[in-house]
């Protein structure tokens, strides 16, 4: 007998909230309409990288290079990056790590930049040594 009165006593207990989570989570979001394209991704394969125990100091000119989002492969020697946004112009970067990437069949040897506290750079888009205003 004890039984079956705690299984109604649960019972009674869970019924409200069966109920009430699924109505609550439809009632709180809306359909979204707009349609997102999927970023685009590149692979690289890791010909050799390079960790700075002091960060070095770079700057970029006039142009606003793409700052990438990277995924490192713990397995393989692979390196996928995705567009992340845009680094400003005129601006001094500190760089803590370098990534050099081989050639493959559909993409060229890059090297790449991790800026600190932005994401991956391709490295020519970045000039060593201090940001200076010219007059």
């Amino acid at each position: 007998m004890k039984k079956m009165t705690t299984f109604i006593a649960t019972a009674a207990l869970a019924f409200p909230l069966v109920f009430t989570a699924p109505l609550a989570a439809s009632a709180a979001t809306k359909p979204a309409q707009t349609t997102q394209t999927a970023a685009k991704s590149t692979t690289y394969t890791i010909a050799k990288s390079n960790f700075f125990k002091k960060a070095k100091v770079y700057h970029t000119k006039d142009a606003t290079p793409t700052v990438y989002k990277a995924l490192i492969g713990a397995d393989k020697p692979t390196f996928t990056t995705t567009a992340k946004g845009k680094l400003k112009s005129g601006t001094t970067y500190y760089v803590t790590k370098v990534v050099k990437t081989a050639a493959s069949k559909t993409a060229k040897a890059k090297t790449f930049f991790y800026v600190k506290g932005q994401g991956w750079v391709v490295a020519s888009a970045l000039t060593a040594g201090k940001f200076q205003q010219a007059d």
